[in-house]
């Protein structure tokens, strides 16, 4: 064993001695400088190790695995400006895979104070990578409420978060169960002309377009149903949720709505108007997560020359329905009843206490 060590340790010494004489024949070579650091490293200098790292990632920012080597130490000794600085350099010039670099970030994160003020720093530059890293950096967190604080810090820069990356961590946090905390999250950073509206029900007058929160309209695509909210007429501007079914069997998951009621009462209103041909067509409902229904409307199908009101009143539990859907979907109890075409209007949709 001991003749095996000095052999290695002979060999790591040769190796050295040609990265010095290739650095000599190419001084401006990252890669010869990052060599000497690993070599360094293996022969336990670390002081020699990161003079070389730090001279391979000046001569070259390509030089991956000197700014990682780097980037991992810097964090280690709580240098956090310069922990930063290398996982910007990784990021911009793609040398390592971003999972790579999502955990040091995600720790500097979590260490709070100044470790999180140098991850603001970064994004508030609006750097390229922002995207990559708002899609990577919750499953790297240990606590799901860290992203809440560096969300509230960049809305005070230059960059604040935008609807994209305040959706995936409400989208987050709704996965993680956490559906408290992301409804909170979403009330935080609503405009405040939508603040106003913030209701039992958001945007049921459909008067802007889905925003992709949990707690906006959801409307997954659909091959032979198109849904868009739409001017009523040319003569009226106001929007209403239109409903379109090609001929044959619909294939509708439905559109839907989470809701966060307290126990008690409520009534949902609406007004509709329909051109649809089918044996039960459709119908709005509201569900407890765990799909126990509350309360639905009567099915809607037929054609009507005029809007038409409807409404209907439901119940949330004292214990175990904390969070709702309100869901439109099919009234099908049958496969033959799935057939569908035609088109549904629906607008002024409300939830009051009864």
């Amino acid at each position: 064993m001991l003749h095996k060590r000095r052999d290695i340790r002979k060999k790591i010494e040769e190796l050295r001695k040609q990265a010095e004489l290739a650095l000599l024949a190419d001084p401006l070579s990252g890669k010869n400088y990052r060599l000497l650091g690993q070599l360094a490293e293996l022969q336990g200098s670390r002081k020699l190790a990161a003079s070389a790292m730090v001279a391979a990632a000046r001569h070259s920012l390509h030089e991956g695995y000197a700014a990682f080597w780097l980037m991992t130490r810097a964090l280690e000794n709580k240098n956090f400006p310069s922990s930063a600085y290398y996982a910007d350099v990784l990021l911009r010039s793609g040398t390592v895979l971003p999972d790579y670099v999502m955990p040091p970030l995600a720790r500097m994160l979590e260490s709070k104070g100044a470790g999180e003020q140098e991850v603001v720093k970064l994004l508030a530059q609006n750097p390229p990578w922002r995207p990559v890293f708002f899609g990577l950096i919750y499953n790297n967190l240990s606590d799901a409420s860290v992203p809440l604080k560096l969300l509230m810090d960049l809305r005070e820069t230059a960059a604040p978060a935008n609807v994209k990356e305040l959706n995936a961590y409400q989208w987050f946090l709704i996965n993680k169960r956490f559906v408290e905390l992301a409804y909170y999250v979403w009330l935080q950073f609503l405009p405040p002309e939508d603040l106003e509206h913030a209701g039992f029900l958001f945007n049921g007058d459909f008067e802007k377009k889905p925003s992709g929160s949990p707690f906006d309209w959801q409307v997954p695509p659909v091959a032979n149903v198109t849904v868009d909210f739409v001017a009523k007429s040319e003569k009226d501007a106001d929007r209403a949720l239109l409903v379109g079914f090609s001929s044959g069997r619909a294939e509708f998951p439905g559109i839907s709505q989470i809701t966060m009621l307290t126990p008690g009462r409520y009534k949902l209103k609406g007004s509709y108007k329909s051109d649809l041909d089918g044996p039960r067509g459709v119908m709005w409902m509201v569900s407890c997560a765990d799909n126990k229904i509350l309360g639905q409307s009567r099915h809607t199908t037929g054609l009507t020359e005029d809007w038409a009101q409807f409404e209907f009143a439901f119940s949330v539990p004292e214990k175990g329905c904390p969070v709702q859907s309100l869901r439109l979907g099919l009234a099908a109890r049958s496969p033959s009843e799935e057939l569908l075409s035609g088109e549904i209007w629906f607008d002024k949709l409300s939830i009051a206490s009864d």
